[in-house]
């Protein structure tokens, strides 16, 4: 199933989220005023009851969604450090390999961290680019597994071949756990329901302040405005590779330079 706002620019959906919130409170607001000779005072204040349980549902989806977007983004950057571990491992490892197979194995190890540092570099809504990149890479490792393979025939060692051929399962199980945590993001459903808690609240902003008698303060609306840009902040959060908050890719750049210089 085809998610709607995962492949929506965050900038656009703050920007409309701004529009609306605002429009919501002054159509809540106008509603309100329509019906206040209907309402006595207990039924006011009832309705100030809901619109502050409203606040604290928003709260709560706001903090719900925050602890999935950290988590997320904290395995993301776990995952990459971890693989560039691997690579690196790997990389050393490959030095004590026979002749017959260590040039071609450290030259294709070379070419494996420069996809893989394409790869983190490239937006997951890029699908096309993103899986030639997982294809090339995928090509690659069964290529450095055959090697390794040839290389215990020739060599079947646990000084060489040995440690060499762990440290290559350790890769290669790096790049699913990498690979798994760039799929991960917020279910859809729980983004749908945040924008519509931020709506009504709005809407119960407007409402409320209408029964008593005033215009929504300027607090209120500032305060829905922070939630509007917060909401935005933890959706891009979520979004591996795309918008402002990123995971750096500091260890996997340094480990492309490092195999670089050594050459």
């Amino acid at each position: 199933m085809n998610e709607i706002l995962y492949g929506v620019n965050i900038i656009l959906i703050a920007a409309t989220l701004l529009v609306i919130v605002p429009l919501a409170i002054y159509g809540g607001y106008q509603l309100g005023l329509k019906r206040q000779a209907l309402y006595s005072d207990p039924m006011k204040s009832q309705v100030a009851s809901i619109q502050g349980s409203l606040l604290g549902l928003l709260s709560l989806l706001l903090g719900f969604t925050f602890s999935i977007a950290s988590q997320h983004f904290d395995k993301r950057s776990e995952a990459m450090k971890e693989e560039a571990n691997a690579i690196g491992t790997t990389y050393l490892r490959a030095h004590s390999l026979p002749d017959t197979v260590k040039n071609e194995t450290l030259g294709m190890l070379k070419k494996y961290v420069d996809v893989r540092v394409q790869a983190g570099e490239n937006s997951v809504v890029n699908t096309l680019y993103r899986e030639s990149l997982l294809q090339e890479a995928s090509e690659l490792r069964v290529k450095l597994w055959d090697l390794a393979m040839k290389s215990v025939r020739d060599d079947d060692r646990v000084a060489t071949s040995g440690l060499y051929i762990q440290a290559l399962g350790d890769l290669i199980d790096a790049f699913g756990t990498r690979d798994e945590a760039l799929n991960r993001h917020i279910p859809e459903v729980i983004n749908f329901l945040l924008i519509i808690a931020i709506i009504l609240s709005g809407c119960s902003i407007g409402y409320t302040s209408a029964l008593s008698n005033h215009r929504p303060s300027v607090v209120a609306i500032g305060f829905m405005i922070v939630v509007v840009i917060l909401t935005s902040m933890l959706m891009d959060l979520d979004r591996p590779k795309r918008g402002v908050i990123q995971v750096s890719q500091k260890n996997m750049l340094d480990l492309q330079k490092e195999i670089r210089n050594s050459h």
